[in-house]
């Protein structure tokens, strides 16, 4: 069977039952990869044409999203096919690892919201806007962002506090500063693009602050001139956290245009929006043509803004979302 790689244009003759990712990777053809278990996202490339037969879960699309997507290391041909690479110019390659690290710390930032510090003693490599996999115990594991830059000598996490859920009642109750948890990274394919053109979106809703920070440092690490738009949106004043931290962040930026905090509902400070996210970004901009896109948080916030930014046309590409679906208790 032969696959049609795009761009470029290649071919290859794959076996029946033949996985898509090493052969890419033999073939020396530019694709992003980490976990080559399904689980990290990155290896996500677009079905253009054919049938492939998956040994794993296919991607969750996001909302109104009609693209068919496939993992390329869980999937193999079933006929001849086309598929496109994502980001073919900028692979992100980092090794799967799984590390054991120390918590530093947990200190409460707001009423339900959590702080939680570890050690970095191993240098995780990851990129801006990628998440992890904490294990608190047998049978109990949480994603979570990463807030920081691989360089840190801590890995930080905004960690929301839900009543009755288990992570949540563990880290409140009962983890301390010393334990050792077990680490797996990195995920996430909202990573931030170095080398796309044009204005960039940055919104973030509740907890997403932290991958949100996360990308404004790597910017500004990177000397990005691309002009940068922010947006960090909250359910109500009393959630509101982070403001120094993102304020030094903003200072950093090459070319920040605009930095705006929303708030949907209660009684508004100076310099605070009111509304939802998705009501102040439809009041902002007309279209969002030639732009790139990076979205995190609560899940609402984030579907429904991805749903907007695909109405006011956005190209499919440059459009990179992390919403925060949650655990099972």
């Amino acid at each position: 069977m032969e696959v049609l790689i795009r761009p470029g244009n290649h071919v290859l003759s794959l076996k029946p039952g033949e996985p898509l990712l090493p052969a890419l990777r033999a073939q020396g053809l530019p694709i992003s990869y980490s976990c080559e278990d399904g689980r990290c996202g990155l290896c996500r490339c677009k079905l253009l044409r054919g049938t492939v037969v998956e040994s794993g879960r296919p991607p969750r699309p996001l909302f109104g999203c009609r693209t068919r997507y496939l993992l390329a290391c869980q999937s193999s041909a079933a006929e001849d096919c086309a598929i496109e690479i994502p980001d073919a110019g900028e692979p992100v390659i980092h090794p799967p690892r799984r590390l054991r690290t120390q918590v530093l710390g947990i200190e409460s930032i707001t009423h339900n919201v959590r702080l939680l510090r570890l050690s970095n003693a191993d240098k995780l490599l990851f990129s801006p806007g990628q998440f992890v996999e904490l294990e608190f115990g047998r049978g109990l594991s949480r994603a979570y962002s990463l807030s920081g830059l691989p360089g840190d000598d801590e890995l930080r996490f905004h960690i929301r506090i839900h009543p009755q859920g288990s992570a949540s009642q563990l880290i409140t109750e009962r983890l301390q500063p010393g334990a050792m948890l077990r680490l797996r990274a990195p995920y996430g394919v909202a990573w931030l693009r170095r080398q796309q053109e044009g204005p960039m979106l940055l919104a973030s809703a509740g907890t997403g602050l932290g991958p949100l920070l996360s990308v404004l440092r790597g910017i500004a690490a990177a000397r990005l001139q691309n002009p940068v738009h922010v947006y960090t949106s909250f359910m109500s004043r009393e959630d509101i956290y982070g403001l120094d931290e993102l304020a030094a962040a903003l200072a950093a930026l090459p070319n920040l245009r605009a930095s705006h905090l929303v708030v949907a509902y209660g009684q508004l400070k100076r310099g605070l929006r009111r509304g939802l996210l998705t009501e102040v970004l439809e009041a902002d901009f007309s279209h969002f043509k030639n732009w790139q896109a990076n979205l995190y948080g609560s899940p609402f916030a984030i579907d429904a803004a991805v749903h907007l930014l695909r109405r006011r046309g956005i190209d499919e590409d440059h459009l990179h979302a992390d919403p925060f679906h949650p655990y099972g208790n």
